[in-house]
């Protein structure tokens, strides 16, 4: 699912009237009818007072349509009129009319030295002051008034987008948002709000399809992405019936070091259940028996040292590895990670330690680029950094629009796909940016990383794009801990319940 910015917003809205011979009021009504049947879900009664907060624009004409299918159906309703301009838009105008002449809302303007509304924690508040195409400071006067909101606690629902937001710019130091709730938006995903800058202002998400035009969405281009079940079901290779193991590739795994040894463990069953045909572990061989007891399907790859992975050469070829996980910052695991990225021509997938020795050794980031050895050059390293270890890479950013731009330029750079991990994680390959939709805090647990990796790795390995591999491999990473967190609690979940679910998560794409 593409996201879009304010312009583009605009341009599908006006072109879709124009494709189905509708006015753009009609769409408004479209749209805000919708949105109240979605409202009317979170209603306790008929007796609950709703405040509508609407602004001059279109997103106060939507507020103002709400309120007028609210009052027709018996909900108690005040209406709010967040006056930061004396002008109206003609939708808007078309709406207030209406409502004043065929409902018995309470209707009231707000302006600067206007009194603040009276709003209790039972109340119903619904915010429609602001659309997407905010593109300054909202005034003082409304400012403060979503400080009053958040102060009483009422439940809000957010039109479109949290007014206060913007779509391409996380807000000033003491800038206010209206804190949502529920945010009912049209049509597409909203960037902003699976960032980290505006968290504590976005609640539950639900985008609602308004029918927009379908032709015109699939001609803007976009370079960002949402990333749900539809659009990882796209991405899916299916197997064939008439195949083996070789088909399905040879991943290896490198990692761990005396006391880290169950990252690699980890890491090896999730690879396993990644639908790739081997696995094979250089570990030190002190956690050999461990491997062979957890894992009996995976292959060992004899090391000759016992505490900390140490280089040593394949007699087979590898179709991906993963290297990082748990091999620490040593200058034992410098040497082997620099002689891997130097000698090997298969695609990486870099992890953990792995990440941080290339951060404080700048020379070993030109061996992670493709292309450097033979002609026949290794696929693009996929780099799975938390935001530590991503601060470590590209250094600290003001913002999070700044920290998208530093994760377009590294990986423009290093020619890679940066998979950065946090909430909603981002796979990122030059100026495209993909958005996860899955996952959940449960997931900040140790070994988590390590899940991903193998799944990664035995993507890779299976012969998915890096892009590709990083986008699904993404999805079906937080996919899997929703499934496992349903189960058992978000609290109690673990990275191995995570390796699980994998199966679950792959039985999701064939549905």
């Amino acid at each position: 699912m593409k996201i879009l910015n304010a312009s583009q917003l605009a341009d599908l809205d006006s072109y879709t009237c124009d494709e189905q011979a509708i006015s753009s009021w009609e769409l408004m009504e479209r749209a805000a009818g919708l949105a109240y049947e979605a409202v009317k879900t979170r209603l306790k009664s008929t007796s609950q007072q709703i405040k509508v907060l609407a602004g001059p624009g279109n997103n106060g004409g939507d507020g103002l349509a709400i309120a007028y299918f609210l009052a027709a159906d018996g909900y108690d309703v005040d209406v709010l009129l967040v006056n930061f301009t004396s002008s109206r838009s003609d939708d808007n105008q078309k709406n207030l009319v209406r409502l004043k002449n065929k409902s018995k809302c309470d209707i009231r303007d707000f302006e600067k030295d206007t009194e603040l509304p009276e709003i209790n924690s039972g109340d119903l508040v619904i915010d429609a002051i602001f659309g997407v195409g905010l593109n300054r400071s909202m005034p003082d006067f409304v400012q403060e008034l979503a400080k009053h909101v958040i102060k009483s606690s009422a439940y809000t629902i957010c039109i479109d987008v949290p007014s206060g937001m913007y779509l391409d710019q996380s807000p000033g130091k003491n800038e206010e948002v209206f804190k949502s709730n529920l945010t009912l938006t049209f049509q597409t995903p909203k960037l902003s709000f699976y960032l980290p800058d505006y968290s504590r202002f976005v609640g539950k998400v639900k985008i609602i399809d308004i029918g927009l035009s379908q032709k015109r969405l699939s001609e803007i281009s976009s370079e960002f992405n949402f990333v749900d079940l539809a659009f990882a079901k796209k991405l899916y290779q299916s197997r064939s019936r008439f195949s083996h193991k070789g088909t399905y590739g040879h991943a290896v795994l490198i990692g761990g070091s005396q006391l880290m040894l169950g990252s690699v463990i980890l890491s090896s069953k999730s690879c396993m259940r990644s639908g790739v045909g081997k696995t094979s572990v250089l570990m030190p061989s002190r956690g050999h028996l461990a491997l062979i007891q957890h894992l009996p399907e995976a292959m060992l790859i004899e090391n000759t040292s016992e505490e900390f992975i140490s280089y040593q050469e394949l007699d087979f070829k590898a179709d991906a590895i993963g290297i990082g996980i748990g091999i620490g910052t040593s200058e034992s695991a410098l040497k082997a990670l620099e002689a891997w990225l130097e000698k090997s021509t298969s695609p990486f997938v870099i992890d953990a330690d792995a990440l941080n020795l290339i951060a404080k050794h700048k020379d070993l980031q030109d061996k992670t680029r493709p292309g450097t050895l033979d002609e026949q050059a290794p696929k693009k390293s996929i780099l799975t950094p938390h935001p530590g270890e991503l601060e470590r890479l590209v250094g600290g950013w003001k913002d999070d629009f700044e920290k998208l731009e530093k994760l377009k330029d590294f990986s423009k750079q290093l020619d890679v796909v940066v998979l950065a991990k946090d909430a909603y994680s981002l796979c990122v390959y030059r100026d495209e940016v993909f958005v996860n939709s899955s996952g959940n805090s449960g997931m900040a647990t140790a070994g988590s990383g390590d899940v991903l990796t193998g799944l990664l790795t035995g993507l890779l390995a299976q012969g998915y794009s890096s892009l590709d591999a990083g986008v699904l491999g993404m999805f079906l990473h937080g996919l899997a801990g929703d499934m496992a967190a349903k189960e058992t609690s978000e609290e109690s979940l673990l990275a191995s319940d995570i390796s699980t679910y994998l199966g679950h998560s792959f039985s999701k794409l064939k549905d």
